[in-house]
Parts: C-alpha cells; sequence; structure tokens
C-alpha cells in the first residue's frame, strides 16, 4: 500500500488524492494543524473515492484514539509507542469489548447517527485498522514485548525520530539508522507482521520495498505540491 501524510485543512487535497488512486492518506493531528471538524471533513472527502483515511492522533489518549474512529477513519496511527504498556492501550482504545474499552457512543458519523445495527456496527468497528508507530530507542528496546501483542495491523517505524533517538537527527539514510530498522523488520518478519515507514524519496521507497515493507507513506501533500510547482518553475525559467 503507498499513501502520503497530510497536513492540508483543505478536504479538497483529500479528496485530490483520493482520485490518483493512491491506496491511503494519513490526516496528521501529531505536526498537522489539523481539528475534529477538519479530521472529519477529510474522512468524508476521502471516502467519495477509494482512499483509506488513516488519522495519526497526536499523542496515545484514549479519547483521542475514540473521537478519531468516531468520526468515520477507516484507522488510527498511534505515535511514540515505548513499552508494551503503550501498545495494550492503543488496542484497547480502538477496540470494543471484548477486545478492548473504546468508549461507546452509536450517535456518531462510524456508526452513521445511529441509523447502523448495533451488533453490525461493533464488529464493523473491532475491525479498524491499527498502526502502532515505533520511533525511538526505548520502543526498539521493548519490541520483543510489543510484537507478542494482537490486535494491531502494522507496525510503522518513524525514521527522522529514530535518527533523532539515534543522535544523527534527520540524517534518516544513515548506517546506524538503516541498521536499526533492518534490525526491527526481521524480527517482526518472524512474527509475519506487517511493517510500515516513511519515505520522502524514490531511492528510499525502492530500499523499504525491497525489505518487505508493504505500508509506505510518501512525502507530506504541502511539500508534493511545492516540489511539483519548484519543478514547473525549473522547466519552464528559460521561456518567461
Amino acid at each position: 500500500m503507498i499513501g502520503v501524510f497530510s497536513k492540508t485543512t483543505d478536504s479538497s487535497i483529500i479528496e485530490a488524492i483520493g482520485f490518483s488512486n493512491l491506496d491511503f492518506v494519513i490526516i496528521d493531528q501529531e505536526h498537522g494543524n489539523v481539528d475534529f471538524t477538519t479530521t472529519q471533513n477529510h474522512i468524508r472527502a476521502a471516502t467519495l473515492t477509494s482512499l483509506k483515511p488513516i488519522v495519526r492522533v497526536a499523542e496515545l489518549n484514549h479519547n483521542l484514539i475514540g473521537k478519531a474512529l468516531d468520526s468515520g477513519a477507516f484507522g488510527i496511527q498511534v505515535p511514540n509507542i515505548e513499552t508494551v504498556s503503550d501498545a495494550k492501550k492503543a488496542i484497547d482504545s480502538a477496540k470494543f469489548y471484548p477486545l478492548g474499552s473504546r468508549g461507546v457512543c452509536r450517535f456518531v458519523r462510524s456508526a452513521e447517527y445511529g441509523s447502523m445495527d448495533k451488533k453490525a456496527y461493533f464488529e464493523k468497528s473491532n475491525k479498524s485498522f491499527l498502526v502502532l508507530q515505533i520511533e525511538g530507542e526505548e520502543g526498539i528496546k521493548n519490541l520483543d514485548e510489543i510484537i507478542q501483542l494482537n490486535g494491531f495491523d502494522v507496525l510503522f517505524i518513524g525514521p527522522y525520530d529514530l535518527s533523532q533517538s539515534l543522535g544523527v537527527p534527520g540524517d534518516i539514510d544513515h548506517p546506524l539508522v538503516r541498521e536499526a530498522i533492518v534490525k526491527i523488520k526481521d524480527k517482526c518478519s518472524s512474527r509475519s507482521i506487517l511493517m510500515g515507514s516513511f519515505a520522502d524519496t524514490y531511492d528510499r521507497v525502492n530500499w523499504l520495498v525491497s525489505l518487505g515493507f508493504e505500508y509506505i507513506a510518501y512525502s507530506v501533500d504541502i511539500n508534493i505540491f511545492l516540489e511539483a510547482c519548484l519543478k514547473l518553475r525549473m522547466d519552464i525559467k528559460d521561456e518567461y
């Protein structure tokens, strides 16, 4: 699956991403200026196409995870998972009984504002997509315990925070960072866990694909637009 991170507040951009036939968009509440009203409109725009809306919540928080799912998100991405306790809390927050203790309200968008059959709603909701994000040495230290858990779909490596944790901030192609990513991948492969990560160059996408990563977020919508404008300017600079 290939998608992008989104920091835009314009839902038309989300809809346009969907018409590109990308697989998913990560609506970024951690590093983006996206409130819940905008998030819900982004989700509506995504579902007009085949685009899967994933919400990266600002932090590991029971209420934030529940609200994003109530808004109709296909899935949740939780940043900075450091311990097995963090991972259990994320799973518990994203699932209804018997898998978790997500807050129950069926008068929300994900339940069609109360018109959906209750049993069907709970069954559907407990299949929601959950991505746990590992991005530091503490998370790596506790990885063996974390990957023993059931209830999440993808383990996502955040390369930029990982590079900072390893003392080479921003250098996501540094040998220390690449070595750590390969070690994480090898451990997850032994458990048949789907792997995800971020790339901002085509070379990095190809490297991740070669390692067997299946959930790859390429760059950020606003930066993709900026790069396209820069290329346009360069392409026509000799004529105007």
